[in-house]
């Protein structure tokens, strides 16, 4: 206990510090902000490698497969629906509703089949 005899008023004499208790507000404040900035978070993991996405992506051109597409854009994930219809080293050429993009191959996180019908 802290000795405040030398106090000139009773009620600072008589004070129970809380310790670590008024630090709380500050502490969930501060880990509630740090939740929300997690839980918005986007993941940009990537799952293949890059022979697995040539293999992939090479094998969709052939069969001419209609596929779904996870790539990033600008740090936002994207899903694309189409064909693959080219592929070079560095990036794919994809035949979607809207036209045809290309897509760097660094920037694709997710390659999925679909079953999906057509639309020419």
């Amino acid at each position: 206990m802290i000795d405040r005899s030398y106090l000139p008023f009773q009620s600072a004499r008589e004070h129970q510090d809380r310790g670590m208790a008024k630090w709380m507000g500050f502490f969930l404040s501060e880990h509630t902000t740090s939740l929300v900035d997690e839980r918005n978070k986007v993941d940009l993991s990537i799952d293949l490698t890059m022979a697995d996405k040539l293999m992939l992506l090479g094998q969709l051109s052939v069969g001419k497969l209609r596929a779904r597409l996870v790539v990033k854009s600008k740090q936002q994930r994207l899903s694309l629906y189409g064909e693959v219809v080219g592929v070079s080293p560095s990036d794919i050429s994809f035949k979607t509703k809207d036209g045809y993009q290309r897509i760097n191959i660094d920037d694709i996180l997710r390659i999925n089949l679909t079953e999906e019908v057509e639309y020419e």
